[in-house]
């Protein structure tokens, strides 16, 4: 790292830096996955540190003096050999003991990044390629409720249109090869089967419940509130690149991966892998592993296939049936 870098760092912990400096060092950090673990480091050490040595002058007061008395200016330079070298004591402990903090921190402010870039996309259309689907034993018994309900369609090929935090529409189909279509407009839920009347309803959720993921509360159509989770529910890691993962592809965007591992106690997928374009923080791919879906614990990748301005009413159940079709509340 350059010296001028370091000073930057040094100003920023100091908050002496100007608006244009603070920009400088914003965009040093940007530019490379090591140099946002070398000021997450800097950040996590000095924050321990003053909280320690603030600990450190409270506790003195209670320090015994010896009966002795001794020259106040021996007691000052003792005073302050001791400070250096607990102060150096402590920098090499909490330096041994969160190795994998930095690492950690990165991973934090590429989730930030990957948010915020997600967050301005316009319509995105993704694949949805089931890859296991496995009954855990409490639901294999065929009286449970979960096995008396009607089987679902096919997730494996099934398109994902998706506008913003709480408008998608889900195309699946029957084993017969008929569409079975549900979305949400924001406004109304729907469901547009191959027979019977469409419906809809107030409720938002009442025809999200195909989504995997509506157990946990986080369905794969609400990239934001499932990235978000993310920061509490899992352990980050960004991947070093390796040979298995070209550095750029034929569009020369070089890819990222990003891997979640879910913590215990929290609900979720057990683990969540994002492929995402490092300039641009824009997600590629997102493969969930072991998510719930029904009774089952399937896992599934989602692959952006398209990314554009889709019609305003394209979130409507209108587009998706022939105006023959009964139409019922419920």
């Amino acid at each position: 790292m350059s010296d001028d870098y370091q000073k930057l760092i040094h100003g920023y912990l100091d908050d002496s830096l100007s608006s244009d400096q603070q920009a400088q060092l914003n965009q040093w950090i940007k530019s490379d996955a090591k140099h946002a673990r070398v000021f997450a480091s800097h950040m996590m050490l000095h924050d321990r540190l003053r909280s320690e040595l603030v600990a450190s002058e409270t506790d003195a007061t209670y320090v015994v003096l010896p009966n002795k008395p001794l020259a106040s200016g021996w007691r000052r330079r003792s005073f302050a050999v001791a400070s250096t070298a607990c102060a150096v004591l402590l920098a090499v402990s909490l330096l041994w003991q969160t190795v994998d903090a930095p690492s950690a921190s990165a991973a934090m402010i590429e989730l930030n990044r990957i948010i915020e870039a997600n967050d301005l996309l316009m319509d995105r259309t993704f694949l949805i390629s089931v890859r296991d689907a496995v009954v855990p034993p409490k639901h294999q018994d065929p009286n449970s409720p979960e096995r008396r309900r009607p089987p679902k369609p096919s997730l494996d090929g099934a398109v994902l249109d998706v506008r913003g935090s709480n408008q998608f529409v889900l195309k699946r189909k029957t084993a017969q090869g008929e569409f079975f279509i549900t979305g949400c407009n924001a406004v109304t839920s729907w469901a547009v089967r191959p027979d019977g009347p469409v419906r809809y309803s107030d409720d938002l959720n009442r025809f999200a419940r195909d989504l995997p993921g509506h157990e946990d509360g986080l369905p794969i159509n609400n990239l934001h509130d499932g990235l978000e989770a993310l920061r509490t529910a899992y352990d980050l890691q960004v991947l070093p690149q390796t040979d298995s993962e070209p550095a750029a592809t034929r569009d020369s965007e070089t890819y990222r991966r990003m891997v979640a591992v879910k913590k215990p106690g929290f609900r979720g997928a057990a683990r969540v892998k994002i492929r995402y374009a490092e300039s641009s923080g824009k997600i590629s791919e997102m493969r969930f592993e072991e998510m719930a879906y029904g009774p089952q614990r399937i896992t599934l990748t989602m692959t952006a296939i398209e990314e554009r301005s889709l019609p305003d009413n394209h979130f409507d159940h209108s587009p998706h049936h022939g105006p023959e079709r009964a139409v019922e509340y419920e």
